[in-house]
C-alpha cells in the first residue's frame, strides 16, 4: 500500500498528469484499454501472468475484465532446515476479477477512462501445487515427504481507483483501495513414506517451512489449527490492490 501511494505522490511531482501532447487527431474517441498487470508476479511468482481489457460503455463508466495465469514461485531449501526438495511436478492458478467503474466526470479533467473512479467488483483467485520433499537427518534421507495444496478465494466488494492516460496512448492505472467480502478455500493434504509423529518436533517444523514457503497459507491460517490433512474454510474481510500498466485506443 504504501508503494503504490508513493507511485502516486511521484507521479504528481513530475506532472504526468499534465502530459497530453497532440498526436494529430485530437477529436478521436478512445474508449479501449489493454493492460498488463504485473502485481501477482511480485505476489505469487515470476511466472505469473494476468492481462486485462477495460472499455468505456457510457459516459463515466467502463467496464473491466482481468485475466490469467499465476504460478507460485518454486519452494525454496532453507540453511538450517533438514528438508530439501527435489521435485515439483505441478504448480499453477488462475486470477479472474470483473469490475464496473464509475468515473468522477465533475472532479475528473478528462473523460473516462482517464481520472479518479469507484466501483463493485468480484474475483476469483486458486492456486495449486503437488511437490515431493525429502527429510536429510545426518547426510542421509530420514523420510519423503508428498505435498499437494490447493488454494481458492471467492472475492466480493469495492474499490477507489485512479487511470492516468499518458499522451492519449498509455495508461497507469492504480487500485488504491478495495476492501472485500472474501471466501477461502485451503485444501492441505501430506502423505510421509514413513509414518510420523505429529507430536515429533520435526512435524512442526515442517508445518512452519509450508508457511514460510506459501504465504497465502501463512495469512490465511494465522490463530487457526490446521492439520497436515485437512480442509479449512473462512470467511473473512478481504483486500485489493494493484498497478497496471495499458494501452489506450
Amino acid at each position: 500500500m504504501k508503494y503504490l501511494l508513493l507511485i502516486i505522490l511521484l507521479l504528481n511531482i513530475i506532472g504526468l498528469k499534465h502530459i497530453k501532447a497532440s498526436d494529430g487527431d485530437s477529436t478521436k474517441v478512445r474508449k479501449n484499454i489493454i493492460r498488463w498487470n504485473p502485481t501477482p508476479m511480485v505476489l505469487v511468482g515470476p511466472k505469473s501472468l494476468v492481462l486485462g481489457y477495460e472499455r468505456v460503455i457510457k459516459k463515466g463508466q467502463s467496464i473491466s475484465l482481468n485475466i490469467g495465469y499465476m504460478e507460485k514461485a518454486p519452494m525454496v531449501d532453507q540453511e538450517g532446515v533438514p528438508l530439501q526438495i527435489f521435485d515439483q511436478s505441478t504448480r499453477g492458478g488462475l486470477d479472474i476479477s470483473l469490475d464496473y467503474r464509475f468515473y468522477f466526470s465533475k472532479r475528473n479533467k478528462y473523460p473516462a477512462p482517464d481520472g479518479l473512479y469507484w466501483g463493485p467488483y468480484a474475483a476469483y483467485y486458486g492456486l495449486w501445487q503437488d511437490a515431493s520433499l525429502k527429510i536429510i537427518d545426518k547426510g542421509s534421507i530420514k523420510n519423503t515427504v508428498y505435498y499437494k495444496g490447493e488454494f481458492q478465494m471467492y472475492s466480493f466488494g469495492l474499490q477507489l481507483g485512479y487511470q492516468f492516460i499518458i499522451k492519449k496512448r498509455f495508461s497507469i492505472d492504480l487500485i488504491l483501495l478495495g476492501p472485500s467480502y472474501s471466501y477461502y478455500d485451503l485444501n492441505l493434504n501430506l502423505k510421509f513414506e514413513t509414518d510420523i509423529d505429529i507430536n515429533d518436533p520435526f512435524y512442526q517444523d515442517l508445518m512452519d517451512y509450508l508457511k514460510e514457503n506459501s504465504p497465502l497459507i501463512s495469512e490465511f491460517v494465522k490463530n487457526k489449527s490446521f492439520s497436515a490433512n485437512g480442509r479449512l474454510k473462512l470467511n473473512y474481510m478481504g483486500f485489493r490492490y494493484a498497478i497496471q500498466f495499458g494501452y489506450h485506443f
